[in-house]
């Protein structure tokens, strides 16, 4: 690029660029606007130099994403899922590129606790903010074992930049389509103007606690909460989440019923996780196992730091929310009432009354049963 452009110019061209190719919203936010947040929020545990980020929001289908909360059809949600998050990293991928043609150093914020290469990283704190920010924001022993920290967190800098605020789940809400989005985001050496973080007269999280609801398991507290203060601005309070492999093992379809065993997620196991944190790693094996030998479910895809192929079999808590409660109400409804899973020969996944789908497990030779289901002995 031969423009001689200004950094403010330099930025409302990507962020139109960005509201053009169908992001919902478009934001920038840089170091000063996340002090205070954890250390996922440095940008430089990225890119050395980094000064700012831009962020967007893409969002899904919405009436497949129906047909997947209704528990009608799961094929065309995760689908329209891989979809928006392709398309998000060629947008993220093009900024990238325009950002080095006018000079700028630049790399894509992956989900997870990995940078751009795909390669894993060692997330601890690697310098005195970090430090200092581990010290404001404690990590909990269970997400330093399984992994699940990131490097740079998409959901902080969606919030410091404008993007979005954090509901009681703690996803981000956009102001047009609740969660029912995808993030992406590009970290820059281009000191890009910042945009303000959402005021907190704009967010509609009335704290209905309906996310929780339709979450299959206990991850997300009911009495614990976190509060994150980035630069001056104090954002919502979310639901302190729990043990990770309790949304894990949901979200992976290696589990499927509910605690309370009245409603379930796309997961075609009638099995439980322990309350007991203490004994969840051994049960998760046990499931992982369990899912192994069962037949694969049809489509998926494949995480890029493990190889191992997934679907998408939960995401309810973010799926549930809008900014209009009705719509709230229909969605967790239909979650909650649409029926319980189970799995055809040929692995693909339906769901049917509990009561049809308890006598469709039992019918099942007992080798194959106890893939669904705890047997009791004898």
């Amino acid at each position: 690029m031969n423009e001689d452009l200004d950094l403010e110019t330099i930025r409302d061209r990507l962020m139109e660029s960005a509201l053009n190719a169908g992001c919902n919203a478009v934001g920038v936010c840089n170091q000063a606007g996340l002090e205070g947040g954890p250390p996922s929020t440095d940008l430089t545990r990225q890119l050395a130099g980094a000064r700012s980020a831009l962020v967007v929001s893409y969002p899904v289908d919405e009436e497949k994403l129906e047909l997947y909360m209704g528990k009608i059809d799961h094929t065309p949600y995760q689908q329209d899922y891989i979809r928006t998050n392709n398309i998000i990293q060629g947008l993220m991928a093009e900024m990238t590129n325009q950002l080095r043609k006018f000079g700028f150093e630049a790399e894509v914020v992956f989900a997870g606790n990995t940078p751009a290469d795909g390669t894993r990283t060692d997330v601890m704190p690697q310098n005195e903010r970090q430090r200092r920010a581990a010290d404001l924001n404690p990590a909990k022993q269970a997400d330093l074992m399984v992994g699940t920290l990131p490097l740079i967190s998409q959901r902080m800098l969606a919030a410091a930049s404008g993007v979005g605020f954090f509901g009681m789940s703690g996803n981000i809400l956009t102001l047009s389509h609740g969660a029912a989005v995808s993030l992406g985001a590009v970290v820059t050496t281009a000191d890009l103007p910042p945009t303000p973080a959402l005021p907190p007269e704009s967010n509609y999280c009335d704290e209905c606690n309906w996310c929780g609801n339709v979450c299959p398991t206990s991850f997300m507290s009911r009495t614990e909460f976190t509060r994150v203060k980035m630069g001056e601005h104090d954002h919502h309070k979310y639901s302190a989440r729990e043990h990770p492999i309790r949304c894990a093992a949901h979200m992976q379809g290696l589990a499927g019923i509910s605690e309370d065993g009245k409603f379930g997620s796309w997961g075609p196991s009638r099995k439980q996780l322990p309350k007991d944190d203490d004994q969840i790693f051994p049960k998760m094996v046990e499931l992982a196992t369990d899912a192994n030998e069962r037949p694969p479910v049809p489509g998926g895809f494949y995480d890029p730091q493990r190889g191992t192929k997934t679907n998408i079999m939960c995401s309810a808590c973010n799926l549930v929310c809008h900014p209009e409660k009705k719509v709230r109400a229909k969605r967790m409804k239909m979650w909650l009432q649409g029926g319980v899973s189970i799995q055809r020969e040929d692995g693909t996944v339906e769901t049917m009354a509990l009561e049809d789908a308890r006598a469709y497990v039992e019918a099942m030779p007992p080798e194959k049963r106890a893939l669904y289901e705890d047997l009791l002995d004898g």
